[in-house]
């Protein structure tokens, strides 16, 4: 099965007024709950007018936000006493219980949801998201299929779709709709770092076109300024891996694995042993179990001749990993 990472997210709607729904908020205040980033001004209002359930969940939705669950339930709980038909608390609901690791909650809050709405087709894409978290690939690409037949154009089921292929090893059914995906929303990050990650494992270069879109969006993003770094390298491009491992390191200056691979190029695809050495040694810097860079410490000491320097790398791995092959093989070599 093809092993690509796969970019899992909490679904958190925004709550829209809606008529039928009840409350007496103004439209001055309705305004204000959604675009209210502030849980005291949400408080205030909740404040002014008590009776309006979609001020808790926005308040729910802010506290869940901010890593907040008992707060989140307890106003997802209150807006459900004064709306026990609001699809959007049960959806919230799901996402709480989801946390939790209560699946059978939160499967259940969401066919509450699709019971009370059942022409908004979100509750289903929640449902395939749930599922594909659970490794359920098959009741995934039915919950998606659900929310497409409701909504064809819902560019995050053909995403999630996608991905449980890739999971599935289909990988033309997963470019397939994941293309759909990106077509269907051009600011899909998720979708452009997948599609990448599918022709980057298979040697083709349309890996750089999608890297780029995804730096269109997130134009400092670590995850793809590394894709690109990595798949430089893969193709023997190592100046412009140098440069975009550079980048990462100048950016998110703890990323180990950006100065490990820098230093890597540079002991074996340049000889540079000097670089090579002071790249290891700001991974080891920055994780000194990082035994891989310890290791390739030792390696380039030996390479420079370094041998007592290179001998206490090796024995240092060796105290990390025991019995690490290659350090082993290093001692012998240097007859140490």
């Amino acid at each position: 099965m093809m092993r690509i990472f796969i970019l899992v997210w909490v679904f958190v709607f925004a709550v829209v007024a809606c008529n039928r729904n009840g409350g007496t908020s103004s439209e001055k205040e309705i305004k204000a709950i959604l675009s209210a980033d502030s849980i005291e001004l949400v408080t205030d209002l909740i404040r002014n007018d008590s009776a309006d359930f979609r001020l808790y969940l926005t308040r729910a939705r802010l506290n869940l936000e901010r890593g907040k669950i008992d707060p989140a339930f307890r106003d997802v709980n209150t807006a459900l006493d004064l709306n026990p038909e609001a699809p959007e608390a049960f959806m919230l609901l799901s996402d709480l219980y989801f946390i939790l690791g209560n699946l059978d909650n939160a499967f259940s809050a969401l066919r509450k949801a699709a019971e009370l709405d059942p022409a908004n087709e979100i509750p289903y894409v929640k449902q395939a998201e749930a599922y594909l978290v659970i490794r359920n690939y098959s009741m995934a690409q039915k919950s998606a299929d659900r929310a497409l037949s409701i909504n064809v154009n819902n560019a995050d089921a053909y995403f999630l779709k996608g991905v449980a292929f890739i999971e599935q090893g289909d990988t033309a059914s997963a470019i397939t709709h994941l293309q759909i995906s990106a077509n269907l929303d051009t600011t899909k990050y998720e979708a452009y770092m997948q599609l990448a990650s599918v022709y980057q494992q298979r040697g083709d270069t349309l890996a750089f076109d999608y890297y780029f879109s995804a730096l269109k969006i997130h134009p400092d993003d670590e995850k793809a300024l590394f894709g690109l770094a990595r798949f430089y390298q893969d193709l023997g491009r190592y100046d412009e891996a140098i440069g975009y491992y550079g980048k990462v390191n100048q950016l998110y200056p703890l990323n180990k694995e950006a100065y490990f691979n820098k230093g890597y190029i540079y002991l074996v695809e340049e000889e540079d042993f000097d670089r090579a050495a002071a790249a290891f040694q700001q991974a080891i810097n920055i994780d000194p179990s990082y035994v891989k860079a310890v290791y390739n410490l030792g390696r380039t000491y030996e390479a420079q001749g370094l041998y007592d320097e290179a001998a206490v790398k090796y024995r240092q791995a060796l105290e990390l990993h025991t019995n690490y092959s290659l350090a082993i093989e290093g001692l012998n070599r240097m007859g140490k």
